[in-house]
């Protein structure tokens, strides 16, 4: 009885475990009116999007599916799709984060549909239909249109707003 009482709560752990890893919690701070954390439930409600991208340095590339780095930055208020991005607006620039501290950066601008030519950058949490492997989840950067995976950040966390001094 005892041993199979272990092995259940075993398993119990083991699939909590695994669903913790499999769903994205993103941090995102800064200069923003108030940081805030996209739970995972709130990450099931946002625009899903997908693209071709290669994986890592491969050349073969591979279908990413996740929410579009645009559509976070909508939710946390910092790209508002109804207001021409404009001022100093244009001096904000994005660092995409990973748990073992890798990081990139964006301008705010780059990531804008009417301004950026970085429009389609996608948080990633599916490769090919699956969830992402240990190594890349919770979520990975995808940044279709860079002519090197520099910047696709795997692991991300959080997304942290900053302003260049004016």
């Amino acid at each position: 009885m005892r041993r199979t009482s272990a092995v259940a709560s075993a398993v119990l752990f083991l699939s909590l475990f695994a669903a913790a890893q499999t769903k994205p919690a993103l941090k995102i701070d800064g200069k923003v009116a108030a940081p805030i954390t996209i739970t995972a439930e709130e990450w099931a409600k946002l625009p899903r999007a997908t693209v071709m991208a290669p994986r890592g340095h491969s050349t073969e590339k591979f279908l990413f599916e996740g929410v579009p780095l645009k559509s976070v930055l909508e939710k946390a208020g910092i790209l508002d799709p109804k207001k021409e991005l404009k001022g100093k607006l244009l001096l904000q620039y994005v660092v995409i984060t990973a748990s073992d501290g890798y990081r990139a950066i964006f301008s705010l601008a780059e990531l804008d549909d009417a301004t950026g030519a970085t429009a389609n950058v996608l948080l990633a949490d599916k490769m090919e239909g699956k969830p992402l492997n240990e190594k890349e989840a919770p979520l990975q950067l995808i940044v279709p249109t860079d002519k090197r995976p520099a910047r696709c950040v795997r692991m991300v966390t959080t997304i942290t707003i900053g302003t260049i001094a004016d």
